[in-house]
């Protein structure tokens, strides 16, 4: 690609033959990447094409950087708007007006909306971006929100600092899995489709097409998270910190004013409850803790490692076994444990053993005591890293099954009719953004709703569903599971995870009698 030099292949297309129906598509990009002692620098290049009115939101670009920092901003170079209009071809470039600054604390950013945009329209940028020394970086896209027909990357590296590559996603690994292309500095895929092919999974950045790298050595660094580049290295200084933290901390003292359950589970909950009554979360994720005696003891408020420390130390002084362990997010992506990453250890929690050897997984700063057996949806990550004198242990976890039972009777009268919904749930079923209305075989108004507590982590509910059109003679009952099965289905040749919400179970029994005038029929 040349700057403003439109092929005619690009002006005729309308469709992305590998992606029908797509609003946009890169036609192309370009990435000039230098790593440096500072960190990378990489000179962009991108010519995006609108093809329908919905592709308008992608003539408009972002970048952020915080100006504060060393060697992090971002230099805009060019940008313009192309159209062709009765085979004649209006350049349209960027004003200033086009580009809007604005500022959140530290961080700074440059949003550009591109001027004429129109079905047909092709818009191309420059843009040169810095970002600061990081162990571990991912500086290159090869796969985007829209479908992308070529996208390429040259490595230029200016630094005396050891590093590692590091491809991700299928067709990358693919194409460049030969150890003859191990010193390779370019890189090209073609036809890339959108990462809205990505179905059931928590975070499309563990699959996207991209490219990673990994400094093997950190010389500003030495002796931080910042120099180390091995799992084990990451767990001995967090072992450290923790051991710093808690120092001069009496937590047999504290566990004393705890009472003990008839069970590991009700004495567990009790642990758990005392810190919700007594201590308060700022909100804040962290695999580094204050100085407990000091701090948190005295001011009551911490981050999540604070109260997972103090957590696992009071189960240990009431002998229960308890480890605490490193942990992603959803939202931040899973743990490779391949390549150990600082970036992926964000917060601390425990896995806690409780009776006959159930193990359950505990954020002391958020698990709630009256449902300890469902963590919060976003903490919840296949795999850990536990902190015990092992070596390098990876453990997976999973939550407990969540169940959800529907007893529905169509009631058909004369002159009304009506549904009786009785519905039993457990687990992440009875969170409050969950929709039980989705299961109904009915739709209508509903009516008398009653919900009461049924033993430690169940609820029930009953209510009736009157119909909109009482003397209707034709009910249409529609199986209220097809939307689950569409959502389960994949591709296939699929050779990756299924990741669900949490593992369930659920069961929908509807029942009804009819009248002699009516009659059935199945489609």
């Amino acid at each position: 690609m040349e700057w403003g030099k439109i092929s005619q292949k690009e002006i005729d297309l309308n469709e992305v033959s590998f992606e029908p129906g797509a609003d946009s598509v890169k036609l192309g990009e370009i990435g000039h990447l230098k790593i440096t002692d500072d960190g990378y620098e990489l000179l962009e290049y991108g010519r995006t094409k609108i093809l329908s009115i919905n592709g308008f939101e992608n003539a408009q670009k972002k970048w952020s950087y915080r100006p504060t920092v060393h060697n992090d901003k971002v230099v805009l170079q060019d940008a313009q708007t192309i159209n062709f209009v009765d085979g004649k071809e209006i350049v349209t470039p960027l004003d200033k007006i086009d580009i809007i600054v604005s500022r959140n604390g530290d961080v700074e950013e440059i949003a550009v909306a591109f001027p004429n945009v129109r079905v047909g329209s092709i818009i191309e940028y420059k843009v040169k971006i810095f970002r600061t020394s990081n162990l571990y970086a991912s500086p290159w896209r090869f796969q985007n929100a829209i479908p992308t027909l070529s996208s390429q990357l040259f490595l230029k590296v200016a630094t005396v600092a050891d590093y590692k590559v590091i491809l991700k996603g299928q067709q990358l690994n693919k194409k460049y899995i030969d150890k003859r292309n191990k010193n390779n500095k370019e890189w090209e895929l073609v036809n890339i489709p959108s990462d809205n092919i990505f179905k059931n999974v928590y975070n499309v950045e563990d699959y996207r097409e991209r490219i990673m790298f990994q400094y093997t050595s950190a010389r500003k660094y030495y002796g931080s998270y910042y120099s180390e580049n091995s799992w084990k290295g990451f767990k001995n200084l967090i072992i450290k910190d923790v051991e710093k933290s808690s120092e001069k901390v009496d937590f047999q003292q504290i566990a004393s004013k705890i009472k003990n359950g008839p069970t590991k589970f009700e004495t567990l909950r009790n642990c758990v409850q005392y810190l919700r009554d007594f201590y308060k979360w700022n909100r804040y994720l962290a695999v580094q803790a204050s100085n407990m005696q000091s701090e948190f003891l005295q001011k009551k408020t911490g981050n999540a490692a604070d109260f997972n420390i103090l957590l696992n130390g009071i189960l240990m002084a009431k002998k229960i076994n308890a480890q605490l362990v490193i942990n992603s997010s959803r939202s931040n992506g899973r743990i490779i444990v391949a390549y150990p990453t600082f970036s992926k250890l964000q917060t601390l929690l425990n896995i806690v053993e409780v009776d006959d050897g159930e193990k359950l997984l505990i954020d002391g700063a958020t698990s709630k005591p009256e449902n300890l057996r469902f963590l919060s949806l976003d903490n919840f990550n296949y795999i850990v890293l536990g902190l015990d004198n092992r070596g390098e242990v990876f453990t997976t976890v999973s939550p407990s099954l969540s169940e959800f039972i529907s007893q529905q009777n169509l009631i058909i009268g004369e002159t009304n009719s009506e549904l009786e919904v009785k519905n039993r749930s457990k687990g992440y079923f009875n969170s409050e953004s969950f929709n039980h209305r989705s299961f109904n075989v009915f739709p209508g108004v509903k009516t008398n709703e009653q919900t009461k507590q049924e033993g430690e982590e169940s609820k029930s509910s009953s209510h009736t569903i009157e119909f909109e059109n009482p003397t209707n003679s034709l009910f249409v009952i529609e199986n209220p599971l097809t939307k689950t099965f569409k959502d389960l289905m994949v591709e296939k040749n699929r050779d990756y995870p299924i990741e669900l919400d949490f593992p369930y179970l659920t069961t929908v029994m509807f029942r009804t009698r009819l009248p002699e005038n009516y009659k059935m029929e199945t489609d």
